[in-house]
């Protein structure tokens, strides 16, 4: 089984963040991710391990007036990222158009469903390779210099595969993070695997 995981990088200042939680009464893990720069880790909401850290980030987003971005890493295979503006989508991001699941709609009509959500003719299966990878969007997210460069070819998916059998969605999250300047650890864990005094800084928030 591989690796999966939703976490959510949130910008500016701490105390909305927390007001943030607080009114939708989640529980989650606050870690320092940079300067400015949080992790917001939430409490797995069912049996399958999963949080939803899309309604996370929005949510925040519109109390700190500052972006936010939900990452989800699913069994170490693809992973995708959207990005919010005053509790709105403003890009969104996946790693592997191709990988699909069948849907079929009320009226049963069958579909292909990416891991972003958007729906394909059975007959017409997207492309490989991923959708949204424009390091322009991610770049503001960072701290100091970011090597545009670099975040672009992680986005891409050209990562080093440091030996492994072939490139892990963590392993290309994690390269993404470092570009921007990051700190990795607090954002590509799940909540159920988090120790917060592994965590400097780290808070617990409870509802």
């Amino acid at each position: 089984m591989g690796t999966s995981y939703q976490t959510v990088l949130a910008t500016g200042e701490l105390a909305p963040i927390r007001a943030a939680l607080a009114e939708a009464g989640w529980e989650a893990y606050v870690a320092p991710a940079g300067d400015r720069r949080w992790a917001v880790i939430p409490r797995e909401e069912d049996e399958y391990g999963w949080a939803d850290a899309d309604a996370v980030a929005e949510l925040v987003s519109s109390f700190t007036g500052s972006p936010a971005v939900s990452f989800d890493v699913f069994d170490s295979d693809v992973m995708r990222a959207r990005i919010f503006v005053d509790g709105a989508e403003a890009h969104g991001y996946v790693s592997d158009r191709s990988y699909v699941s069948e849907y079929w709609d009320d009226d049963d009509n069958e579909f292909l469903a990416g891991f972003d959500g958007t729906l394909y003719p059975v007959d017409a299966p997207p492309p490989p390779g991923p959708g949204g990878a424009d390091p322009g969007a991610f770049a503001p997210l960072g701290v100091g210099a970011v090597d545009v460069a670099a975040l672009g070819a992680a986005l891409r998916a050209k990562v080093p595969l440091d030996d492994a059998p072939r490139l892990f969605a963590e392993r290309q999250h994690a390269a993404i993070l470092a570009a921007l300047n990051l700190r990795c650890r607090p954002l590509t864990a799940a909540f159920r695997h988090t120790d917060p005094a592994d965590l400097p800084g780290a808070l617990h928030v409870t509802p």
